[in-house]
């Protein structure tokens, strides 16, 4: 099935038409292709309204749930990563190994890995504001239970409830991730890019507060109080938003598809391998960068900055590749070119042995975790769009069912990759060094990288009509000889039935269109 979004590139250039054309897009007609605009004649053209978001323009509800979202991903970022400067000590301290603390760790992306299907596969039925909400009081509140654990006993009780309160933090984490995608699809259905990107760099920023955050309260007040100060802070914005937040329109739907059906698109298969290699590359440097700048002599504090480079460029830089998502459709360009950076950046921070004309130098190591993190995004932010396309693709209905499956693969997917990704570090490093396991690394992103170039290649010359944007160009009479071709363009582009063509709309359109002359302007897979 055609999908509704350009995917390649931009509209094509080659055509060159007059000054006195005007466009327009046909409305109210509801097809395969969902609901395609019309623009008004007298005004010459319609600005494509991805190119046009401005949140001052904005509806009263759509600034409310953008702002509300942002809060909760922030707050939700800080209780992620706050307890990384302390707790491997205060875990040593009760008997707990390096390795059993790196699966506490761990443990929280397997969780969400394995719920976020099931709870974007039965999103309609729970409620978007419900599991939204519930969500972030789970996490809250466990956030708060991890901070009175300083009071168990060494040993095997203290590592079973570490296990339990990740679990169930990330369940509910987990929840929150899941619905909020599903929110911005349904609420920003023709700027899911942009948003996303807003929202990531609120889950940025977040992540990299929560640290300092923490080491700051942990020298105040100990081990509970960072947990103590971030859950209340997040359970405080659960109860705004149960106030505050929306109703989301919650149309019921026969159920015909999940998630494993959303597996047979190709398009989501290659998007996904997109995002579990950022997700491996974003963590990988976690358990074992430290140790690899320990020659350098720096501080435990610059050693802490630089892990602020990566997910900060990050923050910072995904509202702009939401952006150039939505505005331009060149979503694949964008997964190629991520994958393509992120595996030379790589390749600097190691350095790798295989530029060995490289030196060992700090600057080349922060050029690398720079070129990683301004990159990352265009491996999550287009990946996540393409998702949505190819499960409009493979006939998927645009409703909130829809985005609640597509969500819940996308965490799922992307929490598999940051499960993985701190195991391999540490198998990569004890084996074969730091050096040459950023080198495997890339060999990922390459890899990822030349797979997905090939699909889309493939896709494009296989399917060069397909077209999700048509644009008709209206002129001033019609020849006669337009009117076969008017036909054809009908028939083969926008699937019109002979009965479709007997009702009212369809009968207008085609009054219409015989009236003009039809020239199909655009064409993009």
């Amino acid at each position: 099935m055609d999908e509704t979004s350009p995917l390649l590139s931009g509209p094509d250039q080659s055509d060159v038409h007059s000054k006195d054309e005007v466009d327009f897009r046909i409305t109210s007609f509801s097809g395969r292709f969902g609901n395609v605009g019309i623009v008004d004649k007298k005004t010459g053209g319609e600005e494509d309204e991805a190119t046009k978001f401005k949140f001052s323009q904005l509806s009263r509800q759509n600034k409310l749930v953008l702002g509300l979202l942002g809060l909760a991903n922030f707050f939700t970022g800080c209780g992620f990563s706050l307890l990384a400067p302390f707790f491997p000590q205060e875990a040593e301290k009760k008997g707990v190994s390096t390795t059993v603390t790196g699966l506490i760790f761990s443990v929280f992306q397997f969780v969400i890995f394995l719920s976020s299907p099931v709870f974007g596969n039965y999103l309609t039925r729970i409620g978007p504001k419900f599991l939204f909400v519930s969500g972030i009081f789970v996490g809250g509140t466990c956030a708060i239970l991890f901070g009175t654990l300083y009071m168990c006993p060494s040993g095997a009780p203290f590592i079973v409830i570490c296990f339990v309160c990740r679990c169930v933090e990330a369940l509910g984490l987990s929840a929150f991730l899941t619905s909020a995608l599903a929110i911005i699809s349904n609420e920003f259905p023709k700027h899911v890019a942009t948003v996303f990107g807003f929202l990531e760099t609120a889950t940025g920023i977040g992540l990299m507060a929560g640290p300092a955050l923490g080491g700051v309260l942990y020298e105040a007040g100990g081990f509970g109080l960072p947990f103590f100060v971030i859950g209340s802070l997040i359970l405080a914005t659960g109860c705004v938003m149960f106030f505050l937040l929306p109703e989301i329109a919650n149309v019921q739907h026969e159920r015909k598809t999940s998630v494993f059906s959303l597996l047979k698109s190709p398009m989501v298969w290659f998007a996904s391998l997109s995002i579990m290699a950022g997700g491996i590359g974003i963590v990988f440097l976690d358990p074992t960068f430290s140790k690899h700048v320990e020659e350098f002599n720096l501080s435990t504090a610059i050693v802490g900055l630089f892990f602020v480079i990566a997910p900060g460029l990050y923050g910072l830089t995904s509202p702009l590749w939401g952006f150039i998502s939505d505005s331009t459709g060149m979503n694949a360009p964008l997964i190629i070119l991520g994958n393509l950076m992120c595996g030379i950046g790589f390749l600097f921070i190691g350095p790798s042995p295989l530029l060995p004309f490289l030196p060992f130098e700090l600057w080349i190591i922060i050029l690398g975790l720079i070129m990683v993190g301004a990159f990352f995004g265009t491996l999550v932010v287009p990946s996540m769009k393409c998702m949505l396309i190819g499960a409009i693709d493979i006939g998927f209905e645009n409703n909130l069912d829809t985005f609640g499956v597509v969500s819940g693969l996308f965490n799922s997917v992307f929490s598999i990759g940051a499960f993985t990704g701190p195991m391999l570090a540490g198998v990569l490093v004890e084996e074969i060094g730091f050096r040459y396991g950023t080198t495997v690394v890339t060999g990922i992103n390459f890899a990822v990288m030349l797979l997905c170039a090939s699909y889309f290649i493939i896709r494009r010359l296989l399917r060069p009509s397909k077209s999700a944007n048509l644009l008709i160009r209206y002129e001033s009479a019609v020849p006669q000889s337009a009117a076969d071709e008017r036909d054809l363009i009908l028939s083969n582009s926008l699937h019109i039935s002979t009965e479709s063509k007997k009702d009212t709309n369809s009968a207008g359109l085609l009054q219409a269109v015989h009236d003009t002359q039809v020239e199909v302007i655009s064409v993009r897979l």
